[in-house]
């Protein structure tokens, strides 16, 4: 029988098709983002439509909440597993921040302000809560990495520490990269992984795929297991021309133009036909242009002075934005920002911002697990969602613990 397990702060659904992937079967969800529950209802038929619960984590009362409309008992839930929200936990915001204070640009914030205030970084402890009802065999939880150096690591122990309190002794930690993984992305994520019986090693999947040491030419086969770049990634999805303001999101269903050049084109489109949610924004002729004149892997300090000063920002405020991806490197972090902002996500070939499916690609969705909502709801979604294939190897993990 396999593994059954709760997905807290699921949607779209990340964690679950990962999880999934290497072998777990997913029975219920908990989020507060209505359309990203209806992707992870659609892409997840298994899981009873009453186990999607669309309801907010940090009710006093959540945990009765979701068992009330589940009905599941403890007994039918082998592990628990989530991504409480992080945004007070990251190292970017925390920098900037610091550098504005500086600069005498903003006030009324110390140089170290306390993030911990943020009620979002306290959902863990929602979390904790169902650790605490549903006594599963193994508790999975992600965050970002600037957790580890928040206040010198306190965060993390005082985590570590109410999990132990849970009746979890065997507990333990390790930043995982994506790439490592067959993702076609840098992003570091920390992982916490706790159990009550099963002693715990090492927790750290062994990476399958390794930093290029020839990246000066497109790979077009994966076997050797270098890490996947954009454009092995993204490379075989159809062109896009000029985007039109008023493209609509049915009109984002697209034929495939060519056969796929490698192995993560193979397995991303799982015998697909066609490829969905393949849209994007639309752009002012001058950005455009702007784009045209970016080398891949081009960013805002190698822009023009003629053209930052045409685009009308100070580098303080906007260093880290205008970024063409490379073509044979892995993409950097996708971020939920892309529902408002895509310019830091230029694609490398094309003078355009990516799609909500080249976004997808690069978190290593396959191209069937089929997001819902609006465009700007749709890159939300994909920006934060755990990358599935990291999450794979994660769930082969707690499998080999639990199996011990």
């Amino acid at each position: 029988m396999k593994l059954r397990f709760v997905d807290l702060f699921g949607a779209p659904g990340g964690m679950s098709l990962g999880m999934k992937m290497a072998g777990l079967q997913p029975v219920a969800a908990l989020d507060n983002f209505a359309e990203g529950l209806e992707t992870y209802g659609r892409n997840f038929p298994e899981v009873p439509e009453q186990n999607i619960v669309n309801a907010d984590a940090s009710e006093k009362d959540i945990v009765e909440i979701f068992q009330r409309q589940t009905g599941l008992r403890p007994d039918d839930v082998d592990v628990v597993v989530g991504g409480p929200p992080c945004q007070g936990f990251s190292t970017v915001g925390r920098v900037l921040i610091s550098k504005l204070i500086k600069k005498g640009m903003r006030s009324g914030r110390k140089a170290e302000p306390r993030f911990i205030q943020d009620k979002r970084n306290n959902l863990y402890k929602t979390l904790v809560k169902f650790v605490k009802h549903y006594r599963p065999r193994c508790i999975v939880m992600e965050n970002v990495q600037g957790m580890v150096s928040y206040r010198n690591g306190w965060a993390v122990k005082q985590i570590m520490e109410d999990f132990r309190k849970a009746g979890y002794p065997n507990i333990d930690y390790k930043i995982l990269n994506a790439a490592d993984y067959g993702a076609p992305q840098i992003r570091k994520r920390i992982f916490f992984i706790a159990t009550r019986e099963n002693k715990i090693e090492n927790i750290q999947p062994p990476p399958t795929h390794f930093a290029n040491s020839n990246e000066g030419q497109l790979r077009i086969d994966a076997s050797s297991r270098d890490y996947v770049t954009v454009m092995e990634a993204i490379g075989d999805l159809p062109y896009l021309s000029i985007p039109e303001k008023a493209k609509k999101i049915k009109e984002a269903i697209m034929e495939y133009k060519t056969d796929p050049t490698c192995d993560f084109q193979t397995w991303a489109r799982k015998n697909n036909e066609n490829v969905d949610n393949n849209i994007t924004r639309w752009h002012r002729d001058m950005d455009r242009k702007i784009f045209a004149e970016m080398k891949p892997g081009d960013k805002w300090a190698d822009l023009s002075p003629r053209n930052r000063k045409r685009i009308g920002y100070n580098d303080d405020s906007f260093n880290d934005k205008w970024k063409r991806l490379p073509r044979n490197k892995p993409s950097h972090t996708i971020v939920a920002h892309l529902q408002k902002d895509g310019y830091m996500f230029i694609h490398p070939t094309q003078d355009r911002t990516i799609s909500v499916r080249e976004a997808a690609r690069l978190q290593s969705f396959p191209d069937n697990f089929v997001f819902c909502g609006g465009r700007g709801s749709q890159f939300r979604q994909v920006g934060n969602a755990v990358p599935p294939l990291l999450a794979k190897a994660v769930g082969k993990t707690i499998l080999k613990i639990l199996q011990s």
